[in-house]
């Protein structure tokens, strides 16, 4: 049985003191390679002092995934150790209980707040260190925050997985499987009966005591462990994950922290996420599937934005903007109610000049209100003419009306609270102790609140109950909570609130964990299911059957299961296009699309052998190969299915279409929308650091073709290859000669502008042609270092210093192990992009062998440059020098690009696969007629000099032949093939 090697890097040879003999190599002697270390399989133990972009540990990580071996930590990992957002998020979905950051500064701020004033307890025990937990107790007035005592806190060391503390032993093997790194020091605070974690940081081995480092070094001598606990988890896909919106300083809080507590703990258990976000957080609810809200409501409330942002984004909503605005509004309730026959006290809108008759025609005493009041605030008792005057000239102070009431006493109120139209709890709310509301407020200032009696489901009475769901539902279908008072003649209904409350011990007393499960089953239902419809008629049964197909998996042919392929094995592509109406004009789809697709708001919709993704612009998506295809005949059916798909789902949800080529010929780019339901800080870095809102952000779709790279001496011959090749496609793949409206003077308006949309950090583009580079260290000095420099200048650029940033004509994804050829416009159908991708792929094999070979002389870059630059300006008409190909030449030494093109198909032919060749037959007679960009240009030609709206309907009718070519995967009539 063969035996995986596990090899540990250090910084310095000092720090590999006591590590096993002959398992430790310094970080310098591992990124050089050679014998033994770059063997595929090996498991490298990244024990280096930083893992900071652009450091020797983070170049250890990144090529020991290159080199087909698996680090611990890997590059992804050892990100988010400065993400506290994410690391916690991801326990927190594990089901690993903790007290996140942000959680953890609300309570200091909390127990500041408690103690301030406090001089003599200041004075007679010195500050605690700042690095102490805050635990949330109940003491006799209610919970507050206090430092941990000392067995209340703990630390641990987790050693691969492994705690030193047994007691944490499976809560460290739970982080370590989000979080695998060497060596992690947890810190818990222990409450409620429970270990919770609040922080995990990596530790590095010089910071390591000695009795600590041996630990380590026994871990390390244990090899199958290693290995074991280096896999990853399988784990059941979420279900979901809701968003809790919560303010910690609302006095009036609907739930409690304890409350969302135990919502939280039966949300783990059925496998959805549930987490709170603040006032403050709304870039993040795209983050998320569904929202509850459990912050102040009104129409001027920081929640309501919220609201409004959820339902723009398709969230299911726990208040929506209709329910918060009726039931913020006493006049309209009461209106709504009484025209509805609900039973409700006798009532009438009063104004100023209402005489105090009509008023008093209610019976004293009675109860006035503000119609927007809550929380039993703005609402008064009168018992004459003058208490009357008393109170309401401030209310009317405060609004044009407020209502009267007939007063009904009673012990208590019911308050029957609805979702969805069913009943969730029943609640007795008895009145403060000598007062005659359930709240009550001395001169003092001091609350009193009446006692809350639980009363199950089934002893609720079916009066109360069937008089609240009529009124809940006048309403909607979202939560509710309905205040009545049973009377002789019956239950009558004093209001519906939104928001209700929901509070542990108190309103759950009696249904318990039912009421959170009902809670977050209605959330999964309108994700996953939407609300219960009737039976759709025949047409919508004819589209629903329709989505049904569109969501059905296509089905892939089987690739071999290993993630290490060969150079050209197999490949991978990726499509881009926009959304458009019927008069092809750009609209913001992609989104709404996805949703039906998925059955659920995503950016990514799952289709088995193919995938849709989302772009930085919100109009703009990619369809994508799950997996590498060694046959991209393969591919093309696969796409071609995925594309026709969406169409159709375009065309029946939404009367639009896609559009093909690499610029939509007309879109305003400054009318462009960033992408928000999620990578929201990756786009509004851009957008901070470039100007987003032009062509070269908003306006371009391309077809990426990748290829695995094999091992570093591949790697480095296709990169060479990568460069020899690039400058001459855009005289092939050219497929955007407008923009604006216009016809534009560069061959490929795409890549024009792909030249110029991050000039203000060059380092991050180059030139686009791919420099030379002999091996990943010399990739990394000379293309990710200087990028990466290039951000570390500017303010916060970390959520795009990755390797994605490097934006060159082909650049190496260590993530993926491929490169990724960048530079070819999209075609007028599926079949026409990948006919193009069989040709690359097999020019590339030819020159990668010669170039491994040493059978080509490297022409001067700025040559390569030169070249592409003239291709992109003028086409497969472009003058171009190719010293390294072997072609006839004018006297000048030049030839023209289409003469090249020719003399790369050559080559591409004695390396295509039998299955591909056909492509390339239909390539040799694109680089006769030319590309499609020069295609349609002639075709415009006539138009030239025609009024606008002469000029603008003849692009038109191209463009509609173009998108049915794409929808039939035809080639263009016109394009002379």
């Amino acid at each position: 049985m063969s035996r995986t090697r596990v090899i540990a890097v250090v910084s310095y040879e000092t720090d590999g003191r006591g590590l096993p003999g002959g398992m430790h190599v310094t970080a310098d002697r591992y990124l050089e390679g050679g014998e033994g270390l770059t063997e595929p399989g090996a498991v490298v133990v990244n024990l280096c002092r930083s893992w900071k972009y652009g450091s020797k540990g983070y170049y250890v990580s990144l090529l020991a995934d290159a080199r087909g071996q698996l680090p611990i930590p890997s590059v992804d990992v050892s990100e988010v150790f400065g993400d506290a957002y994410a690391l916690f998020r991801a326990l927190q979905e594990a089901g690993v209980a903790t007290v996140d950051p942000e959680e953890m500064r609300a309570r200091r701020r909390t127990a500041r707040a408690a103690s301030a004033g406090d001089e003599e307890a200041e004075d007679d025990e010195a500050p605690r260190a700042p690095s102490v937990p805050i635990v949330r107790v109940q003491e006799e007035d209610g919970w507050t925050c206090r430092p941990a005592e000392a067995d209340e806190a703990a630390e641990t060391l987790v050693f691969l997985g492994g705690a030193a503390d047994a007691r944490f032993r499976n809560t460290a093997l739970a982080v370590y499987r989000e979080w695998p790194a060497p060596v992690l020091r947890l810190q818990l605070v222990r409450e409620e009966g429970e270990w919770k974690v609040t922080a995990v940081t990596p530790v590095p081995p010089h910071r390591l005591s000695d009795e600590d480092r041996e630990q380590l070094c026994r871990t390390l001598a244990d090899e199958k462990r290693i290995v074991r606990r280096g896999r990853e988890a399988p784990r059941e896909e979420r279900r979901a994950s809701i968003a809790v919106l919560v303010d910690p300083d609302d006095a009036f809080s609907p739930s409690s922290p304890e409350t969302l507590d135990r919502l939280e703990r039966i949300a783990q258990r059925m496998n959805v996420h549930v987490r709170r976000i603040g006032l403050d957080e709304l870039h993040r609810l795209p983050e998320y599937d569904a929202l509850f809200i459990r912050a102040l409501t009104g129409v001027s409330e920081p929640a309501f934005q919220f609201t409004l942002r959820a339902e723009a984004l398709g969230m299911p909503v726990v208040d929506d903007s209709q329910s918060i605005i009726r039931c913020g509004n006493k006049v309209f309730l009461d209106e709504l109610l009484r025209r509805e026959g609900i039973a409700m006290p006798r009532s009438r809108i009063v104004t100023r000049q209402t005489p105090w008759d009509e008023v008093a025609g209610l019976g004293l005493p009675l109860v006035i209100k503000l119609p927007d009041g809550s929380f039993s605030s703005a609402v008064h008792k009168v018992s004459s003419a003058d208490e009357f005057r008393r109170y309401a000239d401030d209310m009317f102070r405060r609004s044009p009306l407020i209502i009267a009431q007939e007063f009904l006493p009673t012990d208590y109120d019911w308050r029957i609270t609805v979702l969805d139209g069913r009943l969730l709890f029943a609640c007795r709310y008895h009145m403060a102790r000598g007062h005659w509301q359930i709240r009550a407020e001395s001169t003092a200032g001091k609350e009193r609140y009446g006692r809350v009696e639980a009363v199950p489901r089934e002893q609720a009475p079916e009066a109360v109950v069937q008089a609240a769901l009529r009124a809940a539902r006048l309403i909607g279908d979202g939560l509710y909570g309905v205040d009545l008072k049973e009377t002789a003649d019956g239950p009558v209904v004093i209001e519906v609130n939104d928001n209700p409350n929901l509070d542990v011990g108190y309103d759950d007393a009696a249904d318990g964990t039912a009421i959170y499960e009902d809670l977050i089953d209605f959330f999964v239902r309108r994700i996953e299911q939407g609300p219960a419809e009737d039976e759709p008629a025949e047409a919508e049964a004819a589209e629903t059957r329709l989505v049904e197909r569109a969501r059905t998996p296509i089905p892939a042919k089987a690739t071999r299961g290993e993630r290490h392929y060969k150079p050209f094995e197999v490949a991978g592509m990726e499509l881009e296009y926009p959304t458009v109406d019927r008069d092809l004009n750009v609209v913001s789809l992609v989104e709404p699309a996805f949703r039906v697709l998925a059955g659920r708001g995503t950016s990514d919709v799952d289709l088995g052998a193919v995938g849709f993704s989302n772009e930085i612009a919100d109009h703009v998506f990619e369809i994508k190969t799950q997996q590498p295809v060694r046959s991209l005949a393969d591919a093309e059916r696969m796409l071609a299915e995925g594309v026709q798909r969406f169409s159709a789902v375009l065309h029946a949800e939404f009367g639009a279409r896609l559009m093909p080529t690499g610029m939509h010929p007309w879109f305003d780019p400054r009318n462009g929308k960033l992408w928000t339901r999620s990578g929201l800080r990756v786009y509004t870095t851009y957008a901070r650091l470039f100007d987003v809102r032009t062509h070269g952000w908003m306006n371009v779709h391309a077809a990426h073709l990748n290829l695995p790279m094999g091992r570093e001496v591949d790697a480095m011959a296709m990169h060479t290859a990568a460069a020899l090749l690039i400058p001459y496609l855009p005289a092939l793949a050219a497929s955007s000669p407008m923009y604006d409206g216009d016809l534009q003077p560069a061959v490929d308006g795409r890549l024009a502008w792909i030249l110029e949309h991050q000039a203000r950090i060059p380092e991050s583009c180059g030139q686009l042609v791919p420099e030379y580079v002999d091996s990943f260290g010399d990739y990394r000095k000379q293309i990710l270092a200087p990028m990466y420099r290039a951000l570390d200048r500017l303010p916060d650029t970390g959520a795009i210093r990755h390797e994605f940033f490097n934006t060159r004509g082909a650049i190496l994804r260590f993530a993926r192990r491929a490169m990724e050829v960048r530079v070819l416009d999209t075609q007028e159908c599926v079949k026409m992009d990948v006919a193009i991708a069989v040709f690359v792929r097999a020019a590339l094999k030819h020159l990668t062998a010669r170039a491994a070979a040493g059978r080509v002389e490297l022409p001067d870059h700025t040559v390569l440059v030169e070249d592409f630059r003239a291709c992109i300006h003028a086409g497969s008409e472009a003058r171009v020098r190719a010293p390294h190909l072997d072609v006839d030449r004018d006297a000048d030494g030049s030839a023209d690009a289409r003469t090249a093109l020719r003399h790369l198909l050559a080559g591409a032919r004695r390396t295509v696969r039998k299955d591909e060749a056909g492509y390339l037959d239909l390539v040799a007679r694109m680089i006769e007629a030319g590309t499609l960009s020069e295609r349609i240009r002639a075709e415009m030609a006539p138009f030239a000099q025609a009024d606008d709206e002469t000029f603008t309907e003849a692009a038109r009718r191209i463009y509609i032949e173009l998108i049915d070519c794409l929808e039939a995967n035809e080639p263009w009539a016109r394009r002379g093939l």
